[in-house]
């Protein structure tokens, strides 16, 4: 098959969404289809990405360094690229940018059958009453047109499902996140009161009550230490909580790190996951119980069924610092078992892109018939 992936946001830029739209492309390539991707960054040009095609045009108008804009006259030109370029089919990913209503209208221009994947369970939390509002407006409008007019949805998870239920009124097939396949390697040393907390830096995705829980738990007499990575606007204020609290020197805060240092961070720890914000389906779980390690954390998507096939996740009643705090303290005193060897083949990319091809082709032959 020949597939275009649209997408508003494409690496080198890093986020989960990113690197999931990477990995399906070149999962897809690795199997042998052909693979474009068409997306916006501040750098257009057309590169190759181990046999992906990227061709990037210019965002404009960003917001919050999330969303950019392509310029006007877009769809036509993607769809005439579509026929010039003989694409069988489309895949866009998240009802919000302005690439997936972009992606869907052009396929529609060129006769082309689009299969959406949505990676949000919510409408956007944010404590600004604007970006609340104006983010409701696009979801209610142009978020609703993508789920209902696409030939086929997908939703990262369950819950992710339900919000597309309930938004769009369309059902949607799930089709969960995954991580590259993990290369061989020695068990690593059994440290679960080594605490780690990988996202952003923002309000509402939980470092603040990850740093609650290690000074608690420290208050406790319980021997933990821990690390706080990645980058975002509350950094600053990261480290200055961690110094009033008196754990600066029991937590390193160095902001962004690569993926190989998180794996590294992750390697026989805990992974502490204390997000209120509308989350799809976070790789970092099945990171940190790939690395032979544990997780605690509030209720997210994905959370709950990784438990129930028998990995170490253990999710908090509620969600607040105390309820982390015990929760934490209780798994310490007794640490459950690394996960059982192969639990997490199926949750990687060789699998799920398989998947994904079946689907791709379930969808193409429908539109043909």
């Amino acid at each position: 098959m020949r597939i275009a992936l649209v997408t508003n946001t494409y690496p080198p830029r890093l986020g989960g969404l990113e690197n999931h739209v990477s990995c399906l492309a070149q999962g897809l390539r690795e199997l042998g289809h052909e693979v474009w991707v068409l997306t916006l960054s501040d750098a257009p040009g057309l590169r190759d990405d181990d046999g992906v095609r990227v061709l990037t045009g210019r965002g404009r108008l960003p917001i919050a360094e999330v969303i950019s804009f392509p310029r006007v006259g877009t769809t036509r030109r993607i769809a005439r690229f579509l026929r010039e370029n003989r694409i069988d089919i489309v895949s866009t990913h998240t009802r919000f940018f302005p690439m997936s209503l972009v992606g869907l209208r052009a396929a529609r221009m060129a006769g082309l059958p689009v299969i959406h994947t949505e990676h949000g369970s919510g409408f956007v939390s944010t404590p600004s009453p604007i970006i609340f509002a104006g983010s409701r407006a696009v979801d209610l409008t142009m978020g609703r047109y993508v789920l209902r007019h696409a030939d086929r949805v997908l939703a990262i998870s369950s819950q992710s499902a339900a919000f597309i239920k309930r938004l769009g009124g369309v059902g949607a097939e799930v089709f969960h996140n995954a991580i590259p396949a993990p290369e061989p390697h020695p068990a690593p040393a059994d440290r679960p009161g080594h605490l780690v907390f990988v996202g952003r830096v923002v309000a509402g995705k939980g470092w603040d009550a990850f740093l609650s829980s290690v000074a608690a738990l420290r208050g406790r007499g319980i021997d933990v230490d821990g690390e706080l990575l990645g980058a975002g606007a509350d950094l600053e204020a990261a480290r200055a909580m961690a110094r009033g609290l008196g754990i600066d020197d029991a937590v390193s805060i160095p902001g962004r790190v690569p993926p190989s240092q998180v794996g590294r961070a992750l390697a026989g720890a805990t992974l502490v996951n204390p997000t209120v914000l509308s989350e799809g389906f976070q790789t970092t779980l099945l990171e940190a119980i790939a690395g032979s390690g544990r997780v605690v954390t509030y209720e997210v998507p994905g959370a709950q069924i990784l438990a129930d096939e028998g990995a170490p996740v253990v999710i908090t009643r509620e969600r607040s610092a105390e309820s982390l705090t015990d929760v934490l303290a209780t798994m310490l005193a007794a640490p459950p078992s690394p996960a059982p060897s192969g639990l997490i083949e199926q949750w990687t990319w060789p699998v799920r892109s398989r998947q994904y091809a079946g689907i791709l082709a379930e969808v193409l032959r429908d539109h043909r018939a």
